[in-house]
């Protein structure tokens, strides 16, 4: 099958990651995975596939601006989309596609589609919406009301990548597993050989938050029978969470067990970083988790590390899965035990959590979304 798949967001990291493992799922079940983009599109990979381009004008990126500049790209992004959406349509009908897949949605795709002739598309296109949570106020409800608008389109289907599975009552709405993400651009060092110092690392957009001030506590001053040192990517995207950053900086810089770097990592850095750390942390508060799914925690899977997690971070996945910590951080007692005897028996359940990991990976993996997916196609 012909399998198209249709990005106009300017990539970064986790796009260019997610397109990498679907084009390969795509392949390795013996089908053809096509980029529906704009012209002059921005790919930050080659992904060694073939390329039809949109009509409608290239991709607008938000970098560097400011508010009222933001707000005019919007608009003008907004009317592209349309247009990229009835190019799709033509494109995919005459070339004889089997579906359209857009991997990153938000609900204003949902409205574009409505404003262009691919809510009538013959070629079945599913609208995947992926990390977009529905916790502020208003999105949820605006969520549903699009998607009631889609219903009297057969061939829009919405998808929403989760392990938590809380729409059930929308007949065109359903869910998607989110995979694990694999090393693809560096060779995987051996595993964990119960070395003496333990590497735990907190990477990605360092965030304010009350559960990382609480772990950084617990692990700067309690007592552990093994050596631990911590990494913390400290790099930011706010002023606040720069302010709150600059001060876990300033009271644990000097604590032996703390590593502060101020590298963005990308591509190759980051997955050495991932590939040189024994643990991944994911011990955020934000309740998003309930309609989304943390990608830090499946990078993490993906490259076989176990994982200290909140409890409210896929807790679908951590209690099927003995992956790692899942953590109370209301229960000051509780979360101090459980934190030094994780740490302290690591070596001893590691190969335990390396099983876990692999098991998981059936449910969670490429494969298995490409096969969802083309559930809606026009070859079924």
């Amino acid at each position: 099958m012909k399998i198209a798949i249709l990005e106009t967001v300017v990539p970064s990291g986790h796009e260019v990651e997610y397109d990498r493992g679907l084009v390969e799922a795509c392949k390795n079940l013996g089908h053809t995975p096509v980029f529906f983009v704009p012209k002059n599109y921005p790919f930050k990979t080659d992904y060694g596939t073939e390329i039809e381009e949109l009509n409608g004008g290239e991709a607008i990126s938000y970098s560097h601006a400011g508010f009222f500049k933001k707000a005019i790209l919007s608009a003008k992004r907004e009317f592209r989309r349309r247009c990229w959406f009835n190019s799709a349509r033509k494109i995919a009908k005459e070339k004889d596609f089997s579906l359209i897949f857009i991997p990153t949605a938000t609900p204003r795709y949902l409205r574009a589609i409505l404003g262009s002739s691919l809510c009538k598309s013959e070629v079945p296109v599913v609208v995947n919406l992926q990390v977009f949570s529905f916790e502020k106020k208003g999105r949820l409800e605006q969520f549903i009301s699009l998607a009631k608008k889609v219903e009297k389109f057969s061939n829009i289907h919405i998808t929403i990548t989760s392990p938590n599975h809380v729409l059930t009552d929308l007949p065109n709405v359903s869910y998607l597993n989110p995979p694990f993400y694999e090393p693809t651009l560096i060779k995987p060092k051996a595993e964990y050989d119960g070395r003496k110092v333990l590497t735990l690392g907190l990477y990605g957009f360092y965030r304010d938050d009350r559960n990382v001030k609480k772990l950084f506590e617990i692990l700067s001053s309690s007592d552990f029978k093994r050596d631990f040192r911590i990494v913390i990517q400290a790099v930011t995207n706010n002023q606040k969470d720069e302010d709150s950053c600059r001060e876990l900086i300033s009271k644990y810089s000097d604590n032996p067990r703390f590593i502060f770097t101020k590298e963005y990592l990308r591509d190759e850095s980051w997955q050495k970083a991932l590939d040189e750390t024994d643990v991944i942390l994911a011990p955020y508060s934000s309740r998003q988790y309930v309609y989304t799914y943390s990608a830090m925690c499946f990078n993490a899977l993906g490259f076989k590390k176990p994982v200290i997690l909140s409890y409210n971070v896929n807790p679908e996945v951590t209690k099927e899965f003995d992956v790692g910590l899942s953590l109370d951080f209301d229960n000051d007692v509780a979360l101090k035990d459980k934190l030094v005897n994780f740490i302290d028996s690591f070596d001893d359940k590691y190969p335990h959590y390396l099983s876990e990991i692999a098991r998981a990976k059936n449910k969670y993996n490429f494969e298995n979304v490409v096969k969802d997916i083309l559930k809606f196609s026009s070859a079924e």
